[in-house]
């Protein structure tokens, strides 16, 4: 994939691929406003960006990742595409660095970025986001942390996050990571799916903590939000994963920070749905009310208020 020709500063790059599979990685740092998109009548998976790289390969998430956003991008829209990290993991031992492989990385704290219709494909650390982001529609598979990052906000709407086997064999799968700064809305995930890889002893969890939040540093906070997801009966009911409590989940569950949720469905192996049973939650998770609900994340603008999110609505 080569960009040829002359774009001045700031006019926009429209680029439209064909079929096929392009090995190889792609980095981004251009101010110029971008538009990338498969061609009209393809599907994501008719159009794929795949390569094998990991930090034992590239040190540094923007090197070992296959698609990057450096700090300098400012409108990004991205549509019905594949980004996929081939990597198989090779230490054993449950989650290494040299084995951290992202398909795709968001690394600006400025600009904005819509991605339609998408697929990310990895194992560990599949997709990293910092500052403001919208996935809608899109697919993400992986087995460990597969949606991490430090967001301000981060909206992934009808999305289907799907933890995957993993290669090595019967470990944990993790679904979700936030190490979101005090004050910032982090991850919301409205009306996704969670599916995955049944294990014979491994569990499944819907997110996972870092275990490095305080309040004295305002760093790494736990702030994700899960809004009429549907959740796999297969995932474990604690929902969120703190190594059995020896880990801190910070700040503790309430309407506008921490692990919070609202209209979870359990979906049942026949298919079925029904109001997913909360008392056996971690202790730290917080149930939002209806008021809780209707008064900051009911619409799309709710959501997006405040943030230069709200402009990608128009």
């Amino acid at each position: 994939m080569v960009m040829t020709g002359t774009v001045e500063r700031g006019s926009p790059f429209h680029l439209v691929l064909g079929p096929g599979v392009y090995r190889e990685s792609i980095r981004y740092n251009m101010s110029n406003p971008l538009i990338m998109e498969s061609a009209p009548g393809l599907s994501a998976s008719d159009c794929v960006i795949q390569a094998d790289n990991c930090e034992a390969f590239h040190k540094g998430r923007e090197n070992r990742s296959i698609f990057c956003f450096g700090p300098n991008a400012t409108n990004v829209t991205l549509r019905n595409f594949t980004v996929e990290n081939t990597h198989l993991k090779s230490v054993e031992a449950e989650n290494t660095k040299p084995d951290s492989a992202e398909a795709f990385v968001w690394d600006n704290q400025s600009g904005t970025l819509k991605a339609e219709g998408m697929a990310f494909i990895g194992r560990q650390n599949t997709l990293f986001v910092r500052g403001f982001s919208w996935f809608l529609n899109c697919r993400v598979e992986g087995d460990t942390d597969i949606v991490y990052g430090e967001p301000d906000v981060c909206v992934l709407e009808n999305c289907r996050i799907h933890v995957r086997s993993d290669n090595r064999g019967d470990y944990n799968g993790y679904a979700v990571k936030s190490r979101t700064d005090a004050g910032r809305k982090g991850f919301i995930l409205s009306g996704c799916s969670f599916t995955g890889d049944v294990r014979k002893k491994g569990a499944l969890y819907v997110y996972r903590t870092a275990g490095l939040g305080q309040g004295t540093t305002g760093k790494n906070f736990d702030n994700a939000a899960f809004i009429n997801c549907r959740v796999a009966e297969s995932f474990s009911p604690e929902f969120e994963w703190d190594d059995d409590m020896e880990l801190t989940i910070y700040p503790r569950g309430n309407a506008e920070s921490g692990i919070r949720e609202y209209g979870t469905k359990t979906v049942m192996e026949d298919g079925s749905e029904q109001p997913a049973d909360t008392s056996r939650r971690n202790v730290k998770s917080y149930t939002l009310t209806d008021d809780d609900y209707f008064k900051m994340y009911a619409s799309r603008y709710l959501l997006f208020e405040g943030t230069p999110l709200a402009a990608r609505l128009e």
